[in-house]
C-alpha cells in the first residue's frame, strides 16, 4: 500500500488557504494546517483550526491543526519539522499565511516602524524560515511541490494610492520580495517544483467582513471556494504543467478550465 499524499497549508483557518485546505483533501490528501484561530469564536470573523480539521476529516483524510504565528520567530522552523514528522511526508507546500496588521491600508508616512518590520517580516522572512525544514525534506526525497499565495500588488504598475483603491507600500513591497523566492529556489532545486499562486480579486471572509475599506477588492471578485479548487487542481496535477519558477495566474487558468465565467 503506498503512502497517502499530504499537504501542508499555512493560514488556513479562513480565505484561500481553508478552501485550498479542503480542495486537497477532496483530492485524496492528508493536510496539516496552520493558524491563530484555534475555536470558532476566538475572533470576530468565522474560520478556525476546529473548523477546518473537522473539513477535512468529513472528506476522509486526517488533519494535523497546529497553531501558528508567523511572527513567532521560535516557532517557525521547528513547527516545519514537526509537521514533516506528524505526517510521514510532505508532497505539497502552499505558504499561503500573511501578516494583516492594523497599518493594512495606511499610507507610507502613516505607517509605524514596528508595522513595516512586522509585515516584511511576516510576508518575506517568516515565509523563508518555515519553508527551509521542509524543502530540506523535499530535496532529500528528490521531489516535491512549494507553493506562495502571491499578488498583483507585488509587480504590477502602481497606479493608485492606499485608501483609494491601491495597497500599502508594505505590502506590494513584501509580495515582491515573496515573489523571488520561487524564482530563486527554482535554480537551485531544480527537482522540486516552485510557484507563485496569483489568485487575483477574491471574495474572502476578510474582504467582505471589512466593507467600504476593502470594497475595491469585494468588487468582482471571484468565490474563495473556486480559488480553492484551482489552487488544488494545479498543486495536485502534472509538475510540468506550468514552468518551474512560474507566477501563476489562477483567475486565467480557472477561466480556461471552465470554472469562473469570462472577464
Amino acid at each position: 500500500m503506498s503512502d497517502p499524499k499530504t499537504a501542508v497549508v499555512t493560514g488556513a483557518t479562513r480565505g484561500i488557504g481553508r478552501a485550498t485546505a479542503i480542495a486537497l483533501a477532496q483530492r485524496g490528501y492528508d493536510v496539516a494546517v496552520t493558524g491563530r484561530t484555534r475555536h470558532e469564536g476566538d475572533t470576530d470573523l468565522p474560520g478556525s483550526l476546529d473548523s477546518v480539521a473537522a473539513a477535512i476529516e468529513s472528506a476522509g483524510r486526517r488533519a494535523v491543526p497546529i497553531v501558528l504565528d508567523l511572527l513567532d520567530v521560535d516557532a517557525l522552523a521547528p513547527t516545519a519539522a514537526s509537521i514533516v514528522e506528524a505526517l510521514g511526508h510532505v508532497d505539497v507546500v502552499v505558504n499561503n499565511a500573511i501578516y494583516v496588521g492594523p497599518a493594512g491600508l495606511a499610507r507610507f508616512l502613516d505607517t509605524p516602524p514596528g508595522e513595516i518590520e512586522r509585515r516584511i517580516f511576516g510576508n518575506v522572512t517568516a515565509q523563508l524560515l518555515f519553508t527551509q525544514p521542509i524543502l530540506a525534506h523535499l530535496a532529500q526525497r528528490g521531489s516535491g511541490t512549494v507553493a506562495f499565495t502571491t499578488s498583483a500588488a507585488g509587480y504590477a504598475p502602481v497606479r493608485r494610492g492606499p485608501g483609494d483603491g491601491g495597497w500599502a507600500a508594505t505590502y506590494g513591497i513584501s509580495k515582491a520580495g515573496l515573489n523571488r523566492i520561487a524564482e530563486q529556489l527554482a535554480v537551485e532545486h531544480p527537482d522540486i517544483t516552485f510557484w507563485n499562486l496569483q489568485p487575483g480579486q477574491v471574495a474572502t471572509e476578510r474582504v467582505l467582513a471589512a466593507g467600504a475599506e476593502l470594497a475595491f477588492v469585494a468588487k468582482g471578485s471571484a468565490p474563495v471556494e473556486v480559488i480553492g479548487e484551482a489552487f488544488a487542481r494545479i498543486l495536485d496535477g502534472p509538475s510540468e504543467a506550468f514552468a518551474n519558477g512560474a507566477t501563476i495566474e489562477v483567475q486565467d487558468v480557472a477561466r480556461a478550465w471552465g470554472m469562473l465565467p469570462p472577464p
